[in-house]
């Protein structure tokens, strides 16, 4: 059957109730108008292949052309080989080549790195709209077109192309490619670097950042820290703050921060996680390189946390080194709500919109950025091991003034965050809440409540019919890989219920098997408990987090 033409773009909702849609995204305006839950578009990157009877009806057709074309033409069709730009592989199906078509599939020759670049693109570009990040890899698409030359950046990018697309469609060749392209691009970075100052060239400092990625998408190292975060740490702190004059240095900045932060800190490899200095000098940084600075710190106090650790029964006066570390905590606490307060208005709209399962809302729906929830979803992951920190210590410390009464003061920080080791305590104007009146152990429920949210309305949520995780048609891989680690954090805190551990670890499970995401069937099969304070920390590849 002939294709009749191109198929609607429009919304699931808008489509199915046979209105015109304007295809505005994420949801289109006439849902957003009409108060209804606008559940996004159909997959605009597919194939279509020719199906079995078609070739029968053709043949006849396809002898005509072979006579007229003359015996170049004949050869190629003799061999059963046809011009992908010839071919009907299109996008106008939901299906990639189907397994069913048995010999025919081999007959054709499509072009693997178009479709492969296509779906990558499709899955893992997504734009944000009113947000400094722009999005996650929205900047890609101009980036390969200019750069793409470049030996480093196009065989980092085919990499992950390639293997993104082997893992939904199990094609032997495009597994082959993947690692070819792998292996030169590795090659390529290591000649680039070993030019002076081509750290700061942004398609090499891109082209690290995707073979880390290659290796998060094939799941296949022994150990679950990424070996390319020390690479990739190294570059951010030579390239420092991103130019005004690099077109890309702001965005790549960002996406390498987001990559290597919550990895970093999940694995107690903390010196991966701070800045370099030129960003914490920025005077008034934005919202987006404010979140980053309050990263580092927490970062430095997980740091000190550990080696408070290692030598806490070793130390003269270990409740003073405690108070000292709270005192710190209490500094971070305050910029942590401050950053809080200054969320932009539609970032927050974004994590209280209402549950489509709910009933309609009384006003119109506020737009919904899935992406914009994943960033957040990244944060608060982070904020909360910081929290199950600062609890770890103020229980520590508990103990140690319960047995040891030389030590003991009455301004510890349960009445003074300070910790002073004297009777009088600096009582100024502006002293700050004690830590003990601040419900940490709420704030940990909060949070965890709100990646749950982000986890249901981004990525999908568990069918009550089946038990089994139901992906929405919405989801991409892009917002899946964002989620990962905070996702792997419930599955892990004693602070999290039951069916928020179901959740995320069912949806980890589903991003590795059903979307090719194989680091997260990884994360999936490593549960492992938080340790408490007073136990020697693991490794640093090690999955290890403090609990209370």
């Amino acid at each position: 059957m002939v294709f009749p033409g191109r198929l609607s773009t429009g919304c699931y909702v808008c489509r199915k109730r046979k209105v015109k849609c304007d295809g505005e995204r994420p949801v289109c305006r006439r849902c957003v108008t009409h108060n209804r839950q606008c559940t996004g578009y159909p997959d605009a990157f597919a194939f279509r292949t020719y199906k079995p009877g078609s070739t029968h009806k053709t043949s006849t057709e396809d002898a005509k052309v072979s006579a007229e074309s003359g015996p170049e033409h004949s050869n190629k069709a003799d061999a059963g080989v046809l011009d992908p730009e010839d071919s009907e592989l299109s996008l106008c199906s939901t299906n990639l080549i189907s397994e069913e078509l048995g010999p025919l599939v081999p007959t054709l020759a499509p072009c693997w790195e178009s479709q492969s670049l296509g779906y990558f693109y499709d899955q893992f570009v997504l734009h944000a709209q009113r947000s400094p990040c722009e999005g996650h890899l929205a900047f890609l698409p101009d980036l390969f077109r200019e750069k793409g030359d470049d030996p480093c950046l196009k065989h980092a990018v085919l990499s992950v192309s390639y293997l993104s697309l082997h893992n939904v469609s199990r094609r032997a060749e495009l597994y082959a490619n993947a690692r070819r392209h792998y292996g030169l691009a590795l090659n390529s970075l290591g000649t680039a670097l070993s030019i002076e100052g081509a750290y700061m060239k942004d398609e090499v400092f891109a082209a690290a950042l995707f073979l880390s990625m290659f290796l998060d998408i094939s799941g296949d190292h022994s150990y679950v820290a990424n070996p390319h975060i020390p690479g990739i740490y190294s570059l951010m702190q030579l390239r420092g703050r991103p130019p005004r004059t690099s077109k890309y240095g702001r965005v790549l900045f960002g996406w390498a921060f987001t990559q290597t932060q919550i990895q970093a800190i999940a694995n107690n490899q903390y010196q991966y996680a701070s800045l370099p200095s030129s960003i914490n000098m920025i005077y008034e940084p934005d919202f987006i390189y404010r979140s980053g600075i309050i990263t580092g710190k927490i970062s430095e106090f997980c740091n000190s946390v550990q080696r408070t650790r290692e030598t806490l029964g070793l130390s003269l006066k270990p409740a003073k080194s405690l108070r000292s570390i709270l005192w710190r905590a209490l500094c971070i606490l305050d910029e942590i709500d401050t950053w809080n307060e200054r969320i932009p208005g539609h970032w927050k709209r974004q994590c209280l919109a209402s549950n489509p399962d709910d009933g309609p809302p009384e006003e119109p729906q506020t737009p919904r950025n899935p992406w914009t929830t994943c960033f957040l979803a990244v944060v608060q992951a982070t904020q909360i091991v910081f929290y199950l920190q600062v609890i770890a210590c103020c229980d520590a410390l508990d103990d140690l003034e319960d047995t040891s009464t030389p030590e003991a003061s009455p301004h510890s920080p349960r009445h003074d965050p300070y910790g002073s080791d004297d009777d009088s305590s600096d009582e100024g104007p502006h002293s700050p809440t004690s830590l003990y009146e601040i419900d940490l152990e709420g704030r940990i429920e909060d949070l965890t409540d709100s990646i749950c949210f982000t986890v249901t309305t981004a990525l999908g949520r568990i069918n009550e019919a089946t038990g089994a995780f139901q992906l929405h048609p919405h989801s991409k891989l892009g917002n899946s890989s964002t989620l990962l680690w905070p996702m792997w954090l419930v599955v892990n805190s004693s602070f999290s219920t039951a069916e928020q551990v179901s959740l995320c670890r069912k949806g980890l499970e589903c991003i590795g098997s059903t979307m090719g995401y194989r680091l997260a069937s990884v994360l999936s099969g490593n549960a492992c408990p938080l340790s408490p304070f007073g136990m020697p920390p693991q490794s640093a590849s090690a999955l290890s987090l403090p609990s209370q």
